[in-house]
């Protein structure tokens, strides 16, 4: 099973949640990107997930989205779908994945620290 690594920018982080509650396994999945604790060496803010996924996740991710069971902001959602991006270093205006066995390897791709006295992954 793979592992995704997202850096979500803090002006994203609500359509992200509906994005992640949309594709995600329930109506939860609206809290996958908490506060925005990550920094990127401009000072850029960001809620960073990490966490296993199935082996068509960035298909599921990037296919058309339909409201789940549970439903969900679909507009956000499809917003958020729109900013996505795979690989390289995070971005204030994209949801920026990295598909790493290595959290600590996805992050350096991603740029991102956690500034020292904040709480870990």
């Amino acid at each position: 099973m793979p592992r995704v690594t997202i850096a979500c920018p803090a002006a994203l982080r609500a359509d992200a949640n509906q994005l992640a509650r949309c594709i995600g396994l329930g109506p939860d999945d609206d809290q996958t990107y908490g506060a925005a604790a990550w920094r990127d060496a401009a000072g850029n803010a960001y809620a960073v997930a990490s966490a296993l996924v199935g082996e068509g996740f960035v298909s599921v991710a990037t296919a058309s989205l339909g409201a789940p069971a549970w439903g969900c902001d679909l507009a956000a959602a499809r917003r958020a779908q729109g900013c996505i991006r795979l690989g390289g270093a995070a971005d204030p205006t994209a949801l920026v994945a990295v598909l790493s066995d290595a959290p600590d390897a996805a992050l350096a791709e991603l740029g991102v620290t956690l500034p020292p006295g904040d709480a870990d992954l």
